[in-house]
């Protein structure tokens, strides 16, 4: 059942993709949006990342406690 599922959705997200008369690659270029793209996702990854870092800090001083 969830196999059957899973196909149907990626047969549908796959006809929506071929069904555009242009790349999404080029959409997002042509607009500069992939700018804006690549500049959310990095603060995103570093958020991401320092959080792990205060997390980690965090966990050694309560073990060496």
């Amino acid at each position: 059942m969830k196999n059957g599922i899973l196909i149907l959705l990626f047969a549908s997200v796959s006809k929506m993709l071929i069904a555009q008369p242009t790349s999404l690659a080029e959409n997002l270029n042509n607009g500069a949006k992939i700018n804006t793209v690549i500049v959310v996702a990095l603060i995103i990854l570093v958020g991401i990342f320092s959080f792990l870092f205060y997390l980690e800090r965090k966990i050694k001083k309560m073990e060496q406690d």
